[in-house]
């Protein structure tokens, strides 16, 4: 699979409204200079906005039919809920890795959804493929998804010397015919 850039509808499927929401912050680009941070206890991984996923449950779904199903040609299980990330000015995220590495079967897709803009060291470097080793920044703005091979594809987060945290959620979908049901991946 090529990795894939779209666009989607982000009044419709306003992702990021409802982080903020959730957070109670005006600028998700700007949350690792506030003090609430702290008060939060917002983690890389485990956040305010997975324990709120079920407010928002039924627009990731809508999300996942309307927009993924058809671009990919059917989906018969996507990851619910998705894995939401905060990657912190002046922090790490995560570790350059491919999927099958922790045991993801072939054949999933992976799906990374920012909801700040995206570039640089703030981004997700993927390489071009497999095995090339040659990892880049993906650049992107809020309303764009990315689809690639993360089973196979080396991705990871390198130190974020930008002035802006990165905000994003993720998930992996299963590829098929049939409607698209949620499932862990």
């Amino acid at each position: 699979m090529r990795s894939t850039i779209l666009d989607y509808d982000s009044t419709r499927y306003n992702f990021r409204k409802w982080a903020c929401e959730v957070l109670g912050v005006k600028d998700l680009e700007a949350i690792h200079s506030l003090n609430k941070v702290r008060t939060l206890n917002i983690s890389p991984t485990s956040n305010q906005l997975s324990r709120s996923f079920s407010s928002i449950a039924e627009i990731y779904k809508s999300f996942i039919v309307e927009v993924l199903d058809k671009e990919i040609g059917g989906i018969t299980g996507y990851q619910s809920p998705p894995s939401f990330r905060f990657h912190y000015n002046g922090l790490g995220s995560s570790v350059f890795h491919r999927d099958r590495d922790f045991g993801v079967e072939q054949g999933r897709i992976n799906a990374w959804v920012p909801l700040t803009n995206v570039w640089g060291d703030n981004s997700l470097w993927i390489e071009g493929k497999e095995s090339a080793e040659d990892h880049q920044p993906i650049t992107m703005r809020f309303g764009q998804i990315l689809l690639f091979d993360g089973v196979n594809i080396s991705h990871g987060s390198k130190i974020n010397t930008t002035s802006s945290t990165r905000v994003s959620f993720d998930f992996r979908l299963l590829p098929g015919a049939g409607p698209p049901r949620p499932a862990s991946y």
